[in-house]
Parts: C-alpha cells; sequence; structure tokens
C-alpha cells in the first residue's frame, strides 16, 4: 500500500467544545436528508402525481439524485484538495453550498409540478455534495492523528442527533404547520451551522499540488487510482457498503414486519411499533457511540466494527423469532402495558439494544477508520469515494430485499411468519457480518 502523502502535523490537542463545533454540520446534513427522504419528498411526491404512481415517481426522483451524489462528491472533494483561496481550501465551498442549498430548497417548497422537483432536487444534490465532499475533507486537517476515534464518535453522535430530529422534529413541523415550515427549519440549520463552521473551525492546511486546470482533468484524477495501492481503502468501501445494506434494509422493512405479522389491521398502531424500534436504536447508538470511539483510539477500530457487527446482526436476526415466548411475562407484558402494545411486539423491541449497540460502534469508528488509511492530502478527495458505498447502500439493499420479500411472501410460512421475513432479516443479518469481518482485510493499524 502506497504511504500517505505526508503534511506536518501542526494540529493542536482539541477539547470537547471545539470537537462539538466541528461535530454541527453533521446534524444539519442528517437532518436535511432524513427529514427530505423520510416524510418531505413521499409527501410531495403523493401530492403532485398521485398514489397511483407514487413508488415509481418517489424511485426515479433519488436514483437521480444519487447518481449526482456518487458522481459530484468526489470530484468536488479533489478540487477542494487543491484549492488556494485565501479563505482556506475548505471553507469556501461549504459556504457556497449551503447557499445553493438554500435556493433549491426553496424552490422544492414552491413547486407544483413533479418535473420541477426533479430539477430542483438534481441541483440540491449538486450543492450539498459541494459543501459536504470539503467539510469531511476539512475534518482530518484539524484533528490530531490520536483523536481520531474521538472525532469519529462526535461526527456519529452528530449524525445520530440530525436523523433523530430529522424524524421527529421535521415530521411535527410538517403535520402541524405545513411543508413551507419543515423545508424552512432545514434552512435555518444549516445556515446556522455553516456560519459556525466556516468563522470558528480553522482551515489552514495549504493544498500540496496545483489546482486542476479543468474539470476534466479533476474528473479524470479523481476516479483513475489503482485499488491495489488503497487496498486497505477498498476492503473499509466495501465493509461500509455491506454494514449500512443491512441497517438500511432494516429499517426499511421494519413497519412492513410489524404490519404483517403483528398488526395486520392497523396500520397506525404497526407505524408506532415500527419508530419505537428505530427510536430505541438510535437512542442506545447514541449511548454508545462516543464511548466506543474513545475506546477505539486504544484497542483500535477493528475490534470494535467486529464486535458491533455480530451484535447487530444477531438482534436483526433475533426479530425472527420474536414472535414466539422467549422472554418471561413479567419482562414483556409491562413494556406491552405501557407501548400499548402485545407482549410479542414488545419483546421485538429488545432486538433494538443489540442493533443499536452495533450501529453505534460502527458509526464511532468509520470515520477514523477510513481517515487511518487515506492520504491526509487527498482527504476531500477519497472521503468523497467513500460515500459512493454510503449513497449506494441504499439503493442496492431496497432492490434486492424488496424482490426476496415478494418472493418469500408468496410462498409457504417459514418458522411461522409470512416466509419473506425470515428471508430477509436472515439476510441482512449476513450482510451485517461479512461487512464486519471484511475489516479485518484491513491492514493498517
Amino acid at each position: 500500500m502506497r504511504a500517505a502523502t505526508s503534511i506536518p502535523d501542526v494540529r493542536r490537542r482539541l477539547g470537547h467544545g471545539r470537537f462539538i463545533l466541528m461535530s454541527l454540520y453533521w446534524v444539519a446534513i442528517g437532518y436535511m436528508w432524513q427529514s427530505l427522504g423520510a416524510l418531505i419528498l413521499p409527501h410531495l411526491v403523493r401530492q403532485l402525481v398521485g398514489s397511483a404512481h407514487k413508488g415509481v415517481a418517489l424511485s426515479l426522483l433519488e436514483g437521480i439524485g444519487t447518481v449526482m451524489a456518487v458522481v459530484w462528491q468526489p470530484v468536488i472533494g479533489s478540487i477542494s484538495d487543491r484549492s488556494r483561496s485565501r479563505w482556506g481550501r475548505r471553507r469556501p465551498f461549504i459556504l457556497v453550498g449551503t447557499v445553493g442549498d438554500v435556493i433549491f430548497l426553496t424552490g422544492i417548497a414552491l413547486s407544483g409540478s413533479y418535473w420541477v422537483v426533479v430539477v430542483f432536487y438534481l441541483l440540491l444534490q449538486t450543492a450539498s455534495n459541494t459543501a459536504q465532499a470539503p467539510y469531511q475533507g476539512l475534518l482530518p486537517d484539524v484533528v490530531p492523528d490520536s483523536q481520531r476515534g474521538t472525532a469519529s464518535g462526535y461526527y456519529g453522535m452528530a449524525n445520530l442527533i440530525g436523523i433523530l430530529a430529522g424524524t421527529v422534529g421535521a415530521g411535527l413541523l410538517l403535520g402541524h404547520f405545513g411543508r413551507a415550515a419543515a423545508i424552512g427549519s432545514i434552512v435555518g440549520l444549516l445556515v446556522l451551522t455553516m456560519l459556525i463552521t466556516v468563522t470558528l473551525v480553522p482551515d489552514t492546511v495549504k493544498a500540496s499540488e496545483e489546482p486542476f486546470g479543468s474539470p476534466l482533468k479533476a474528473l479524470a484524477h479523481t476516479f483513475r487510482f489503482d485499488p491495489r495501492e488503497h487496498s486497505d481503502f477498498m476492503w473499509l468501501m466495501a465493509s461500509r457498503l455491506l454494514i449500512l445494506m443491512g441497517i438500511i434494509g432494516l429499517q426499511t422493512y421494519s413497519f412492513f414486519y410489524f404490519g404483517d405479522v403483528f398488526f395486520p389491521n392497523s396500520p397506525r398502531r404497526a407505524t408506532f411499533a415500527a419508530t419505537t424500534l428505530l427510536g430505541l436504536v438510535i437512542a442506545i447508538a447514541l449511548l454508545v457511540t462516543l464511548p466506543a470511539a474513545r475506546l477505539s483510539d486504544r484497542v483500535g477500530r477493528r475490534p470494535l466494527i467486529v464486535a458491533g457487527g455480530l451484535l447487530g446482526a444477531a438482534g436483526t436476526v433475533s426479530l425472527v423469532f420474536s414472535h414466539f415466548e422467549l422472554l418471561p411475562a413479567a419482562l414483556t407484558v409491562p413494556i406491552g402495558d405501557f407501548l400499548r402494545v402485545p407482549p410479542l411486539a414488545a419483546q421485538a423491541m429488545f432486538a433494538g439494544f443489540l442493533i443499536g449497540i452495533g450501529f453505534g460502534s460502527f458509526l464511532s469508528v468509520d470515520w477514523a477508520f477510513i481517515t487511518d488509511v487515506i492520504p491526509l492530502a487527498e482527504t476531500g478527495r477519497f472521503m468523497g469515494i467513500s460515500n459512493i458505498a454510503t449513497a449506494g447502500s441504499g439503493i442496492i439493499a431496497r432492490f434486492l430485499a424488496g424482490f426476496v420479500l415478494d418472493a418469500f411472501n408468496s410462498g409457504p410460512p417459514i418458522l411461522g411468519l409470512p416466509g419473506g421475513y425470515p428471508a430477509v432479516f436472515t439476510m441482512f443479518s449476513v450482510w451485517i457480518v461479512a461487512g464486519s469481518l471484511l475489516v479485518l482485510k484491513v491492514k493498517r493499524r
């Protein structure tokens, strides 16, 4: 593996307040994409195209956006690596990208046509990724090597907080005050956290190479590298892809699971149960993330990911058996009464503890592990490329699991359940375990 490009380590040890300031923009990013993807865009698309075509319309919209994210983020990250602006090599992109976010989010809020939404969503992806890649590159510029684990924990927590706020906060705003208010909250949070980032987070590392002469040269350089020279990075990309495929698959199909198994005649109760499970996963992950991140600075990244992956996979596959009475009634009945769900549905919630520990362990070291193995002079480029795994995981997981679920549900029951759920939950578990074990291929400690 090629040695990382050397940058003088003038970075001073950081306190907790500085880590919080540096992580705030992650909250806004998580809030934006969670609220848009889970709530605002489905609501808007259904309003514009009707119920009969909402699935295809939403898939097309998200697919176009994902292609832009996969291509543009690595390229703009590479450009920022070589930027020599007097304002810093990352700040101008974060500022300009956020301004674009504001403009294009406003366009989405005012759109009265599906194809107008498609155009503005494509532009929003362009603007957001213009800010995200340099922002991800800025963080390794500032964080000392010995504190990467701690920094990764803060970024994982910020992402989880953004996802939780995007689900709950934006959902309340959308329900009570409408789409404009929900999108307005995204705009306000983006602008506030962007201003904090560009004014209070230093951007002093200078580019070590000349800027690209043209966008085509930037594109060619970004995607031209020998995987054998960056084998550790490629193994981590594969690991991230598989782990996120398992997590996103679980997130996507938990509503169908509770609806078909426990609440076939009550979509409202199925929604409540699925939301409770996912909320529990996020809450446990929040508690785990920072301690696990700091532990990884002492024992290494791999043990945390492997242990977390095995626990998360065990929690996922345990959902297959949650309709059997495995835990004592003295434990499940009070929880079921509190949540207003049957005891066996309450039993399924205990899987959330294991899944949350696994998810938190992964998030706690994911960023730090990638930073450990990439050239520090090209963090924008490599962090952008790593987004291919992030963006692609959802598309692959939903595509594969959807076909498997329908195929097995049309066949005989398995373990007393519609056959699709044992099949897909086992598949999610296999993905998580495989992704966790792939980190053992990473040679650099």
